[in-house]
């Protein structure tokens, strides 16, 4: 399957908007020389060592600087999502160039490779790097010229390098994308993770980058997944416990509604930990008590755990307290006929919790094929039974009570049809028990039955 990158949508970035200006408006794009870079690095290893200039706020200021142009090597002028002619205007003709299995292209520097898919810049590598971590090293600085002030002078020098701050974010977050498209995973969390530490200093005042935390979540559940599969449970729960506290933190914030809920029910599903999924999704339904997803999703937790007693419980109580909910019915329905020999009364039961559902969310295509279904089971039980009764009266009634189920599913299942015809699994599986329903009814010749063989066939 090809892979979709998780943040192709995010706005791609310049980090240095002084140079971009310049290459816009005509002129040569001024780059960083690697030779003089090294140097620099090696004249700061120096004077950090230095007693008296390591001692020096302005010292590491000047560190953080130089590691986020380290950082920025090769990486001046473009930004994620270019095409290759303007590396090339930007760069000159690669070294070399390939295209991988994948498609894939490959355009290699004398330092860098840069990564195209289709035909835009997805990611690159460093051949040859200064410094493996060059945008921790420069935070590591800042926050060495934030501690050597005293502490009343420490909000002054973090105003001082505030700017700094900010484009050192935008730098970890381009690092966590090219991670993440070269799936090192645990790179691109460290990167969104170092995001929200920045955000936690005082002169960001406290505001919250509510896509970095979705960020951040997400890729430790890809991370969970992927140890799950490896077959390291330990690491996986770590991961998905991760996963579960940023979207937590989003919750807790009034970000990302009742599907946030939903997606921690299925991390702790994950791991194995049904109570916990219980537990958090009853507190999804205290903060969104018209939530219908939810109330799906905790009655489907109760059903698949075989709790029909606690699911009914469940249902019942929200039928009281939201009598206008769909979901409701239609799982008390579920509920009700989920035993071993369901009698014909509590089928009917059922079926009217169904129509009831219906009546109050009738676009729901699941529903009405619910309903269909078990009409088709129904009338198809009947007329097993009609099969080997001897008695002819008794043959007659069986019959009858085939063809009535049979008839009110034909028309269940053909509103299935409509209301659910951007569902192609919901599709075919309606017009397979249509079929049958039709030649049972009317034979091979009939144009009923024709019409769902085409209808079929065009799937």
């Amino acid at each position: 399957m090809k892979r979709i990158l998780l943040f192709a949508a995010a706005v791609a970035f310049v980090i240095s908007s002084a140079n971009c200006q310049e290459f816009n408006s005509g002129y040569a794009p001024v780059l960083l020389n690697y030779e003089t870079l090294q140097k620099k690095v090696e004249k700061s290893d120096e004077r950090i060592a230095h007693e008296r200039r390591g001692a020096k706020p302005k010292t590491w200021i000047r560190r953080g600087e130089l590691f986020q142009d380290l950082d920025n090597f090769g990486l001046e002028q473009i930004q994620l999502g270019i095409n290759y002619t303007t590396l090339k205007l930007i760069y000159q003709e690669p070294v070399s160039s390939e295209v991988r299995d994948d498609n894939v292209e490959v355009y290699t520097y004398e330092h860098m490779k840069y990564f195209f898919e289709n035909g835009l810049l997805r990611g690159w590598k460093k051949l040859d790097p200064i410094h493996e971590q060059p945008l921790f090293e420069a935070l590591r600085s800042y926050n060495k010229a934030i501690e050597l002030n005293d502490e009343e002078d420490r909000m002054k020098e973090m105003m001082g390098i505030k700017d700094d701050l900010i484009v050192l974010k935008s730098q970890f977050r381009r690092a966590g994308q090219n991670h993440y498209f070269h799936r090192e995973l645990e790179n691109a969390l460290e990167d969104f993770e170092a995001i929200l530490k920045i955000g936690e200093m005082a002169v960001f005042e406290g505001a919250i980058d509510t896509l970095m935390i979705t960020y951040c979540g997400v890729v430790a559940r890809e991370i969970g997944r992927s140890s799950l599969e490896a077959g390291n449970d330990a690491k996986a729960e770590k991961m998905y416990r991760k996963a579960i506290d940023y979207y937590d933190q989003l919750t807790d914030l009034g970000y990302g509604g009742s599907t946030s809920y939903v997606q921690m029910t299925r991390d702790y599903y994950a791991i194995g930990d049904t109570l916990g999924a219980i537990n958090n999704l009853m507190e999804g339904l205290k903060q969104y008590p018209d939530s219908s997803l939810l109330v799906t999703v905790t009655a489907q937790a109760y059903y698949l755990m075989d709790e029909n007693e606690k699911g009914l419980e469940f249902v019942n109580q929200r039928i009281e307290e939201k009598p206008d909910c769909p979901a409701a019915y239609y799982w008390k329905g579920l509920f009700i006929t989920n035993v071993e020999d369901v009698e014909e009364d509590v089928i009917k039961e059922a079926l009217d919790l169904y129509d009831k559902s219906l009546e109050l969310d009738p676009a729901n295509g699941n529903v009405w094929y619910q309903t269909g279904y078990v009409n088709y089971a129904v009338g198809a039980n009947f007329f097993e039974q009609e099969s080997y009764e001897e008695d002819d009266s008794l043959r007659k009634e069986l019959n009858k009570k085939g063809v009535q189920y049979y008839e009110t599913a034909s028309k269940k299942l053909e509103k299935t049809t409509e209301v659910a015809e951007d569902d192609p699994i919901l599709l075919k599986e309606s017009l397979d028990l249509l079929k049958r329903i039709y030649y049972k009814l009317y034979g091979g010749e009939d144009e009923r039955y024709h019409d769902v063989n085409r209808r079929l066939n065009n799937l």
